[in-house]
């Protein structure tokens, strides 16, 4: 081997050699670089330990009287044994959110729907009435004891009976009168003027203890009864001479004693109150 083949082959083994430390190098330059971040973090850390430290030992030291280690272990404890209901609420979590997925399009067309109802019902007084009357049962209760609000709950159901009386339509046509003067009463009174009227129908609300009198039952059942033998169409003018003439009836004279027997009952009235009515004619 001549001597210039010798230096080549040198050369190449050089190169093979330096390729290698290149490779080695590059390899190095990785562990190199991981070393460094580590050596930053480990800087970063310990200037942050103490105060860390400080901070979690006075954190420590206010709950020292209420924890101890223990607590830890029996809080694992009561833990692990119930981790399939933990898994089970986080299976149902996801079927909620799935169902919240489901209503979600259907509730922002129904609020604004119910959000106009509402609004609709306000505009027409619906709730200031009911606040009237939530006022008027509250001042109820404050000056009504449980066994007067138990003798106004005898005549109400008292009452209840006459309901049989309001199928007809003359009765009916009543309430619809009632009912349309509430109507007119939420468009023409303030929350103010409702609340007295309420502090009246208060007042009214000792009335129905009377209710409780069956004789009293007796007298409205019967006056529900007028309007099934009054015969407006068979009124006429009548005069002092026709009146005379018409007096001659048994039930003309029969009614006249009713309206003396009423009229004596109101001039009571005038001593403070009628007094029990006596049996007689």
């Amino acid at each position: 081997m001549s001597p210039e083949e010798q230096l080549l082959e040198r050369l190449s083994r050089i190169e093979a050699k330096l390729e290698g430390l290149d490779r080695l190098e590059k390899q190095m330059a990785k562990f190199t670089g991981t070393y460094e971040s580590l050596s930053d973090l480990s800087r970063d850390l310990s200037l942050l330990m103490d105060p860390a430290v400080r901070r979690l030992t006075d954190e420590l030291a206010e709950v020292e009287t209420g924890f101890q280690l223990e607590d830890i272990f029996t809080l694992l404890k009561s833990l692990l044994p119930r981790l399939r209901y933990l898994a089970y609420a986080l299976e149902q979590l996801e079927n909620l959110v799935d169902l919240w997925r489901d209503l979600e399009p259907m509730l922002k067309i129904a609020v604004p729907h119910l959000i106009d109802l509402l609004d609709n019902l306000e505009q027409k007084g619906i709730f200031r009435i009911n606040r009237a009357i939530l006022n008027m049962y509250t001042k109820l209760a404050q000056h009504y004891s449980d066994e007067d609000i138990d003798t106004i709950g005898d005549g109400l159901v008292r009452m209840h009976g006459l309901a049989m009386k309001f199928s007809d339509p003359v009765v009916i046509q009543f309430f619809e009168n009632i009912i349309g003067m509430y109507a007119r009463v939420a468009q023409h009174y303030t929350a103010e003027d409702i609340n007295a009227i309420g502090d009246g129908f208060v007042r009214m609300h000792g009335i129905v203890k009377q209710m409780s009198d069956p004789q009293v039952i007796r007298f409205l059942e019967k006056l529900l009864d007028l309007p099934h033998h009054l015969r407006l169409e068979e009124a006429r003018a009548t005069g002092p001479v026709g009146l005379m003439f018409r007096m001659m009836g048994s039930e003309c004279r029969q009614g006249l004693g009713v309206a003396v027997e009423m009229t004596k009952a109101l001039g009571k009235l005038k001593n403070g109150g009628p007094a029990p009515a006596q049996a007689g004619g």
